[in-house]
């Protein structure tokens, strides 16, 4: 099991997001850390944690790429079947791992996801101690391609992709939507993917200078992957494009 982990200038939460994926139930796993040429105590704490579990590896990049190309630097040095991710300001619950493992034997998903539990920005727990506050994001237990179109319900936090099945795999450079994109590309090529409708993962929400934070580039994005790569004709596009807004929406109000 390979995770990557990005990191633009997160010394205030990656080692509580480290420490959760350190602390999986599910123990057999290397975790990258990926410097996306960071200016803050980043690279220090990563160093710590590195000499502390040998599970842990770090890339640092000489100049910052973005999301996607953090992400690409992390999977093309995983040695894993599996691969998942979790950004240096996500958590994991302890049994995350295991479950959507147990998920990938009976399902034979190419790409598993679950729920996860909306947090503020200055949440200072551990994923070993959270006690739920109701802020829940529900998944269905099953997609296909046309309903990952309407909408994308798979947090990049909660994803695991079956290496196996799928072959290697790269996130595409589109800014504000890269999981996504790589999700359809996963089901276009004919894989499946299956869900676990519980929360097993913590997502901070967005802080004001962060990628997630803007809406209209992400909307753009999703327009992008929608046309470009999915090849949408514009009415179809638009439908998906407000149907994914308005979905979006609704979870941000969670």
């Amino acid at each position: 099991m390979t995770v990557v982990m990005p990191v633009f200038n997160g010394a205030r939460t990656l080692r509580q997001s480290v420490t959760s994926v350190l602390d999986q139930t599910f123990r057999s796993l290397e975790l990258v850390v990926v410097d996306d040429a960071s200016t803050d105590d980043t690279v220090r704490i990563a160093e710590e944690l590195a000499e502390g579990d040998a599970r842990v590896r770090i890339i640092r990049r000489e100049r910052s790429g973005g999301p996607a190309a953090a992400r690409n630097s992390g999977i093309a040095s995983g040695t894993g079947r599996f691969l998942a991710f979790c950004d240096a300001d996500d958590l994991w619950l302890p049994e995350k791992l295991q479950r959507q493992l147990d998920l990938a034997r009976t399902s034979g998903a190419s790409l598993l996801y679950c729920g996860y539990h909306r947090v503020s920005a200055d949440f200072a727990g551990t994923g070993a101690d959270f006690e739920s506050e109701g802020r829940i994001v529900h998944v269905p237990t099953q997609l296909t391609r046309e309903g990952l179109l309407r909408r994308n319900v798979i947090g990049n936090l909660t994803a695991v992709v079956d290496l196996e099945r799928t072959g290697p795999v790269t996130m595409p450079d589109v800014p504000g939507a890269e999981d996504y994109a790589l999700w359809l590309s996963i089901l276009r090529e004919g894989g499946t993917a299956a869900g676990i409708d519980e929360p097993l993962a913590l997502y901070r929400a967005a802080q004001a200078d962060s990628h997630s934070s803007d809406r209209t580039r992400a909307i753009r994005a999703v327009w992008q992957v929608l046309r470009r790569q999915e090849r949408l004709s514009v009415p179809s596009a638009a439908v998906h494009l407000v149907t994914g807004a308005l979905a979006a929406l609704r979870k941000n109000r969670i």
